[in-house]
Parts: C-alpha cells; structure tokens; sequence
C-alpha cells in the first residue's frame, strides 16, 4: 500500500510534471514516459517516435535532442540522430556533450576528419574535457593530410603550443619489435580512472612489461582510424599512467590529469608508425568499436608483413547474445567474423574460451587452426595495499559479518540469483548468523531487475549493500574482511573476482560453468548458478567457521598465484611463436551465394559478410545502401573453390554518377560504365581452378558505394 508521501508526490508529479528538472506539459510527459517505456524494452524506433512528439510541443527540451539522437543512433537512423545531436548543440550553447556524440558517430562511420572537427568544437565549449581530448587525439591526421586552419585549431584545442610540435620524421621499427595495442584502455582513461576487469588486466602486463628491460623489444601503441595506422606511445609517459592508475579513483586528481592530457597530446602530434616485416602487433583489449580496424590489420598483414595476435577475453555476447543491448551484439558479431580472416593466432585467457574460439570459428565456417590459439592464464596475484579497516563504516558495514561479490551490475552476472539464495538463507537461519551481502561493481546496463528486486524486498534490502566506483585498496579492504567471496555469474571468460578472492586468501563460493572451474581449482567451493538453492547451501555451508577455516588453510598451502611478470612474459613467448597465416586466412568462397556489403539492417539472413573480402585503404563502411569505395587502393581478395562458368556479379548503387569504373583481375583490366543515377552490375569470369582471387577496383573520381557480391556458376 502506498504512502502518503509516495501518493501525494505522485500526484504533484502528475499536476506539475517535470522532465530533467524543467516543467513540461502533460500530453508532452506522457509521451516522454511512453518513449522511456520503450527504451526501456530496447524498442528504439518507438521510444524515437515518442520523443518526436514530445518535441514537436516542446522543441526547447536539449536534454531530449540528446536522447532522441541516442534512439535514433540505435535505430539506425543515422541521418536523423546526426540532425538530433545538431538541435541539441545548437539549444545547449555551452553543451560538448552532443558535439561528443557526433564526434563519435562520426568515428564509427569512418569520417575521422569530421569528428576531428566535432571534437575539436567540444573543447571549444569546455577545454579541459577529457573525453573530448583522448578522442581528439585519437583521431588526429597527419599534419600532411589536414589544412593548417584545422592544425591550428586542434592545437589550439589541445592547449599545444605551435612551437611546441616537433619536427618528427615518421617512425620506421626495426628488429622485429612486438607492438602492443592499447587503444581502448586510452580511451577508457578518457571516461574513467578507475579500472574494471579488462582494464586491470592491460594495467597490469604492461606494467610488467614496461619494467622488464628483458621485454625491450615490446613497444606500446594506439590505433588511428585517422591515419589508418598506429601511433607509438612515449614509454615513460604510459608506465607513469599506469601506476597512477591503481593508486586512486579520483578522476580529478590534478597529477592524474596532468599525465592523462600530456600522453593524450603526445599522441595528437605524433608520427605514423612505418610497420616493417616480422612486426608482431598483439591487441591487449578490444577493437570491435572501431569498424575498419580489422581492415586495416589485413592491409598491413597483406603489404607489410604484419603478424596480427588478439588476445581474447571471451566470446560471451555469441554465447548468449541475452545478456547486451542489440547494437553491442551487432558490432560483435561483425568483428568476430572478420577476426577470423584477420588473425594470424590468438591468444585465449582460459580453456574453456579457447574451445569457445574454435568452436564458434567452425559454426562461421572459418575454422581457425587449434595450433594457432593458445593460452594465457589470468591466475595473477591481484593483492593490493589496503586502506584503513576503518573504512568499512564509510560503507555502513559496522561489525555485521559479509559475503562479498564483485561483478558489474548487468543480468549475466546473475545477482538476482544471489538475492534469491539470500532470501532462503533468511528462513533457514537465525537473525544473528545472517550475513549481510555486499556488491561491488560498476553500474552496468540491462539491470532494472536488480534494483526492483530490492525495491519491492525492503528486509533484503536491508541486508544487501551495492557499492560503486571503489578504489583497488579499499577492494582490498573488503576482501580482507569478508567471510569469503561470491560469484553467481552464468559465463565467463576466466572469472578475475575468482582470482581476487584466493590472491587474499578467501574462498571464493561459485558457477561450476565455463572458465571458472579453471580460475577456482580445487580452492573453490561450486554450484548451479540457474539452481539459487544450491547458491544458498553453498554459502550456508560456507558460513560453518571450522569448514571456512579448513578452506582458507588450504589455499594458504596450495594456491600460488603467477607474478604478472610470468604472465606477461608467457604471454609475449607464445605471441612471437605465431607465423603468419598468408593466403590460407583468406575467406573462403565456396560456390554460388550472396556476400552484402550492407549494413546489419540491411542484409538478408542467407547472406554472408561481405566485408571480410576488402582490402585496402579506400573502402569505406557498409551502410544501408553499400560500403563506399574511392580512391586508388581498393580490392576484393578471397579464396575461390571453383567452378566451371563462374561468374562474379559486383553490384554498384546509384551513385556513381555514369563515369566508368576499372576492373583489374590478374593483371587483365576492363571498364564498365552505366547510366548517371541507375545501379550497374559488373561480371567478370573468375577462374575454373581453385586458388586465391585479387580483384583491384578503380572507382569513379567521386567514388561509388558496392551493395553486394553475387557468385553464379553454371
């Protein structure tokens, strides 16, 4: 039954309704809490459709421009989210915040000089964000390839000092160095200081790697989408920002952004690095939110030699696609299948995501050799200094005994599991053995389940303590003071709470599924993570001291975590064992069939990625009407099986204005032209015999977009 309080706040909400703190109309509320609902449900062309309407009455509302430009990003809509973003940058005056936004559409759409220009307007309105800074500098050209208006004003942006640039040759690497991508930690640097599971563990192997002079041969980098390159990181700068990093969590610690700014514009004015033959490129996080990347990987594999070794983490939005917002699903799907063509081996963090790896490759049809992946243990010691016991009465934990879990808040981490066991454990024990349960993580996504679950349970309430943006020593202050650790997640890729937890000697309580047997080993205590009355006898058990004691007695004998200087130097012996794959990595293309180069929204379910044949510089992304290509480096290269009067039909959309396009196969060359403003087909015989196929397009001067690749055979 509903409070006064609650019924009467309703009701002014109701008579007076506000939205982002400004009154608003009634009619325009409604349809603003219609399009919440909808985005909400991940429903993101309706929850546009309400926030149009709301903003036809209303358009003075900036906050909703933001938020119809994110629904309509997530639509696809890109034209409309574009104009959105436009409309709330011109109501919010002194806002970066959309100007952001289309900085990074506009990256992802490979426009990089346009979000340069994005960018650099966000930190005319605000100069010292950080975000705007790491995006800027990653997306910065050449100082050849831009005009010295914009050079100028970038500096300006940046607060670099003209006479401060350097004269820099291009950097050539020599002796067969292994470069280490570490893009996305950059740009996470750029949002937050605190690190969270992949973070840790970039930190963690650079740091060892930065300190080793036996690793000299390792040099750290950062992908340009600009520059279709990467860029060399300054060593120093990069090992003080690392070790920065684990000290605290405060974002606006003055010697944190002072070291964060200056490695940021090191990189805006650096050189391209000149990769030579037998460079080892190892990617220590993740690249899939940079769409040409892997096309980048396969050009310079293809021209310089490059040997390309991803380190993956997991495969977990393929396994169960449930657990992430669509968009994140559709970027990952696409990067998977063109990693398959674009990796000469991996490197897996357990067991079980190796055999994930290869079992995925073979439902795609692009088998990876098993003898290509192999694997690096995250069985680090992730102790840390602790803060103060004291601390815990900052929590409102006091003297009452907890489980800890550490884990985003987001469903496949199954913290409603953990409540659930909970509320069981509530009825078997005595109000004095009752545990509390303590939760660290950050915020996460898809995760109303869990703050309604605890809404609508005021007693678990009381017993459940959710704890964001934690520093490393006060993480180590609760790990040393709970009973021991919990981890009720369905999948992992290796499971690092797992690894905390026996690093401080508590027994870690969790999921007999995939990579965690592995993490946890005999030290662990397991149980179904679909079954929360298994969850409850695991921890009930558990809350029996002498069976505690008998536990942590054992890992204290028996558990010996890897230096993550073992670790990183396992991981650099097996990374310059990979040779390159050549030809054999070549997609496949097996007979008659249709490979689109549309976008997601626009392929048909029998279609295969057509991105995965590209090569080149000149190709552009796929879209809802074809990946457009100009310039003079643009090719088709694939494997064909053969067939007698097979045919490649290439089929070119609208736009290529009538002027003739060159085709160049095998050294024989041809021209076709069509008619301005209709689609033309191009069909040229490819060979009887099987072998590898490389097909050099020669767009019209203003370019052209490719729709699809048809194979026909008689």
């Amino acid at each position: 039954m509903q409070t006064w309080k609650t019924w009467r706040g309703n009701l002014i909400r109701w008579i007076r309704p506000k939205s982002n703190g400004m009154p608003v109309r009634r009619r325009t509320a409604a349809q603003i809490r219609a399009g919440d609902t909808a985005r909400a449900g991940q429903n993101w062309s309706r929850a546009a459709h309400h926030y149009r309407q709301a903003l036809s009455s209303e358009p003075r509302l900036y906050h909703l421009w933001v938020q119809l430009g994110h629904m309509e990003k997530e639509a696809g809509a890109i034209d409309r989210a574009a104009a959105a973003y436009e409309e709330a940058a011109r109501l919010g005056a002194g806002q970066a915040e959309p100007l952001l936004h289309l900085g990074h559409m506009a990256k992802a759409w490979q426009q990089p000089d346009e979000a340069a220009r994005y960018f650099v307007r966000a930190l005319q309105r605000k100069p010292q964000d950080l975000e705007a800074i790491s995006e800027l500098a990653r997306v910065m050209p050449d100082r050849e390839a831009v005009d010295s208006t914009f050079w100028a004003a970038a500096l300006a942006a940046l607060g670099i000092a003209p006479n401060m640039v350097l004269d820099q040759e291009v950097v050539t690497l020599s002796n067969a160095p292994v470069l280490f991508d570490v893009t996305d930690l950059l740009a996470f640097f750029g949002r937050s200081r605190l690190p969270t599971g992949i973070q840790r563990v970039q930190i963690e192997i650079s740091l060892a790697l930065l300190d080793d002079a036996a690793a000299h041969r390792a040099v750290f980098c950062v992908y340009s989408s600009s520059r279709r390159s990467w860029i060399m990181l300054p060593r120093d700068m990069f090992f003080v920002l690392c070790r920065l990093a684990k000290q605290s969590d405060d974002a606006g610690d003055p010697a944190w952004v002072a070291q964060l700014v200056g490695i940021y514009r090191a990189m805006a004015t650096a050189r391209t690095l000149r990769l030579l033959a037998g460079t080892t490129l190892v990617n220590l996080g993740t690249s899939w939110s940079d769409r040409n990347y892997l096309l980048d990987v396969r050009t310079l594999r293809a021209r310089a030699g490059m040997i390309y070794v991803p380190l993956v983490f997991d495969l977990i939005p393929l396994i169960d696609p449930t657990w992430f917002i669509g968009s994140l699903v559709r970027d990952y799907r696409a990067w998977f299948t063109s990693l398959l063509h674009s990796a000469d081996g991996c490197l897996a963090i357990s067991r079980a995501t190796r055999q994930d790896l290869l079992d995925k490759s073979v439902e795609r049809q692009a088998a990876i050799p098993p003898e290509t992946v192999s694997v690096v243990a995250l069985d680090g010691d992730f102790r840390q200094n602790a803060a103060d016991r004291s601390i815990l009465r900052d929590y409102a934990l006091g003297t009452r005994p907890f489980v800890l879990l550490v884990s985003t808040l987001e469903p496949r981490k199954n913290h409603i599991g953990a409540f659930q066991a909970w509320v069981m454990l509530r009825d078997r024990l005595d109000e004095a053995d009752m545990p509390d349960l303590v939760c660290v993580g950050g915020r996460g996504w898809l995760n109303d389940a869990i703050h309604r679950t605890l809404r609508h349970d005021p007693a678990l309430r009381q017993r459940v303590h959710i704890l964001h943006g934690v520093p490393d020593d006060r993480l180590a202050t609760l790990y040393e003071n709970c009973l021991f650790a919990l981890y009720p997640s369905f999948y992992e890729g290796w499971g690092l709470p797992v690894s905390e937890a026996l690093s401080y000697g508590k027994v870690p309580a969790i999921s007999a599924v995939s990579s965690l047997p592995e993490a946890g080993g005999r030290f662990a205590r397991y149980f179904d993570p679909h079954d929360p009355a298994t969850i409850a006898d695991a921890v009930c058990a558990l809350l029996d001291k002498p069976v505690r004691d008998a536990a942590e007695a054992a890992i204290a004998a028996g558990y010996k975590p890897r230096t993550w200087h073992h670790i990183a130097h396992d991981l650099l012996g097996k990374a310059v064992t990979v040779q390159p794959r050549g030809e054999a990595g070549l997609p496949l293309v097996g007979g008659p069939g249709i490979w689109s180069l549309l976008s997601d929204s626009g392929m048909q379910h029998d279609d295969a990625p057509g991105e995965v044949l590209r090569h080149g510089h000149g190709w552009g992304l796929p879209t809802a009407t074809g990946c457009r290509i100009a310039g003079d480096d643009v090719s088709l290269w694939f494997r064909w099986a053969g067939c007698a009067g097979g045919i490649l039909h290439i089929h070119v959309a609208a736009d290529h204005g009538g002027a003739p396009i060159g085709i160049d196969i095998h050294g024989h060359s041809s021209c076709f032209e069509g008619r301005a403003g209709e689609p033309l087909v191009l069909s040229l015989p490819l060979p009887a015999r099987p072998g590898p196929v490389r097909i050099g397009l020669a767009p019209p001067g203003g370019g052209c977009a490719i729709a699809k690749l048809c194979f026909t055979c008689d």
